[in-house]
């Protein structure tokens, strides 16, 4: 756990609560297999909690670098998503709710780590294929790219999709 984004849950009076944190480079580092390698990203979270549940909302803000998923280079992406969690206060096994975006602790828990929420939403607000605009990718990389592609005729066989494109052909 990482008290660098956990908040206080024991001990906490109902109603709003505001929190800052500052997401750098080695947040990430606490993830196998993260995406990012670099991080700027400032979350602001307003935290209402009551007897049985607490509600989390927090903006993201800022930037981050990733690889290019054409060239390899380094490709900072913007990050501007809010995210809402709610946190339902439960004793027993069988109260707990299997909807995605409630998560259920038990109300003797002292403190709420984030660090898991952040990662997924600051993950999931990147898009899907990454890639620098046009022109912008390393030129030597895209050079070697447009060798390799002519190094191959088709009838290399060398896309695995080869013949797939063949019946569209028919």
């Amino acid at each position: 756990m990482d008290r660098e984004y956990s908040v206080p849950v024991k001990g906490l009076k109902s109603g709003m609560h505001y929190y800052n944190f500052s997401v750098g480079n080695s947040f990430f580092d606490n993830f196998e297999n993260s995406i990012v390698h670099k991080a700027a990203i400032e979350i602001d979270t307003a935290l209402e909690k009551s007897e049985s549940w607490i509600k989390i909302v927090s903006r993201f803000h800022g930037n981050v670098t990733v690889d290019c998923d054409r060239c390899l280079d380094e490709l900072i992406m913007p990050v501007e998503t809010e995210a809402s969690l709610l946190v339902r206060l439960v004793r027993e096994e069988g109260e707990e709710n299997d909807a995605i975006e409630i998560v259920s602790i038990d109300p003797s828990e002292t403190v709420l780590d984030l660090s898991q929420f952040f990662y997924d939403y600051i993950t999931l607000s990147l898009p899907v294929h990454m890639v620098h605009e046009e022109g912008l990718c390393d030129p030597e990389m895209i050079l070697r790219l447009k060798t390799a592609e002519g190094e191959h005729s088709p009838s290399d066989n060398v896309s695995p999709f080869f013949k797939l494109n063949e019946l569209l052909n028919l």
